[in-house]
């Protein structure tokens, strides 16, 4: 009779710690699922706040290029009750303005084409080098003339012509100051050159050929100079200065 309890008991005792031994597991298992849900608890709701807010900023998108849409249809669906008005009252389709607003935006889209944004820069340095050449080279030619009036258009009486004995003859720069103040000139200085001149020569500054010019045609001197620091000094600020060579010695006999 005891063997018998005793075999119950042991029976008992066995499954009761089998029992135990499986909640014991399913408790622990639960428990490893609660820690690892509540480890990733935050990176899953920040994960979810991003899929929101880019399907919400998606959706913004959507809504705005659809009203987009909507405005410009209805612009479009203005405009064309606007022409078809204008054309039933024989007057143009687009007015002045809109005309304008066209050719500008053609122009834009012509301009942001990199082939026509070359062609343009071309252009602009053609007209800069042409602008260039002649506010360089019109104003400071390499004949000294910077745009002075014409020789025709001068008076003789304008011009003051300082004249210089190139030669060892004396008296030769008085005769031909005699000469250019005769021709209607303003008399300048008359002396003698440093320096001797076969051939006579009418020097002028920069920017006076067309008064040496008429100098020269009046005393009948071929040659034409810009005139150099030596003669500019003796010329006493004249613009126009006649330097008398060997070919006229004889004007003072």
């Amino acid at each position: 009779m005891i063997e018998q309890i005793g075999a119950f008991a042991g029976l008992a005792a066995f499954l009761g710690l089998a029992v135990l031994a499986l909640l014991s597991f399913t408790h622990g298992r639960d428990i490893r699922r609660l820690r690892d849900w509540a480890g990733s608890a935050p990176e899953r709701d920040a994960e979810r706040k991003e899929q929101t807010s880019t399907i919400a900023a998606q959706r913004a998108e959507e809504l705005r290029a659809l009203e987009e849409a909507r405005t410009a249809e209805h612009k479009a669906v203005s405009s064309r009750e606007e022409r078809r008005r204008r054309r039933e009252e024989g007057l143009p389709e687009q007015t002045a303005s809109e005309r304008l607003r066209g050719g500008l935006s053609g122009f834009g889209e012509w301009v942001a084409r990199p082939s026509s944004l070359a062609a343009l820069f071309v252009v602009v340095l053609v007209i800069v080098g042409g602008i260039a050449f002649l506010v360089i080279g019109g104003g400071n030619s390499s004949d000294g003339s910077s745009g002075k009036p014409a020789a025709a258009k001068l008076k003789p009486s304008e011009i003051k012509v300082t004249v210089l004995n190139g030669t060892a003859v004396p008296g030769l720069a008085a005769t031909f100051a005699d000469k250019v103040e005769g021709k209607g000139f303003e008399r300048g200085a008359v002396t003698n050159s440093r320096s001797s001149f076969t051939t006579s020569v009418v020097m002028f500054k920069r920017g006076h050929k067309p008064e040496a010019r008429m100098v020269a045609k009046q005393l009948q001197i071929s040659k034409l100079e810009l005139m150099t620091g030596e003669i500019e000094s003796a010329s006493a600020g004249a613009p126009v200065a006649v330097i008398v060579g060997e070919d006229n010695a004889e004007a003072a006999e």
